[in-house]
């Protein structure tokens, strides 16, 4: 069976939501950390599963605001357009598909100061792919938010 196949029979399938939650410390300042994630246009620089992300509107301070992204799976690739809320004063970013997707990709990252030189992220992300919970598993290494915020983590150390 060839994956467009299997991937439009997932998607009758009733698969259960993958939710996950993280925090890490991160070797920067917490507003620098806010910023390199807030610049959503360049996810495919850091993310691995994201093979592209196309800037559709920004905010009126300059911010993507909703972004379409392409992102790899094992045998399939989806794409979805995810809606942006930042929070600067809270160092948060928050992001949505809209209501309706057949797709749901849904979370948060907090940075929390902890030195001038660190600070804690925490990274939530709930997902509800036409793809099974097994294959989302095993493309993440089995917790999609801790690998996210892996290559995230990497990124800072090579680029900031």
């Amino acid at each position: 069976m060839n994956a467009t196949a299997d991937l439009l029979r997932a998607a009758t399938l009733d698969l259960p939501p993958v939710s996950t939650e993280v925090a890490t410390t991160l070797p920067v300042r917490a507003e620098v950390a806010f910023e390199v994630f807030a610049d959503a246009g360049e996810t495919p620089r850091w993310l691995s599963v994201v093979q592209s992300a196309r800037v559709m509107s920004r905010t009126p301070d300059g911010r993507p605001l909703q972004v379409s992204f392409h992102a790899n799976f094992e045998r399939a690739t989806l794409g979805y357009r995810v809606t942006y809320d930042y929070r600067p004063t809270e160092l948060t970013v928050r992001w949505s598909t809209d209501d309706g997707s057949a797709i749901r990709v849904d979370g948060e990252a907090r940075f929390t100061p902890l030195s001038p030189r660190a600070c804690l992220m925490t990274y939530r992300l709930a997902l509800e792919l036409p793809v099974s919970r097994a294959q989302i598993e095993r493309h993440y290494d089995g917790h999609a938010a801790s690998a996210v915020v892996g290559d995230f983590r990497e990124h800072l150390r090579r680029y900031v």
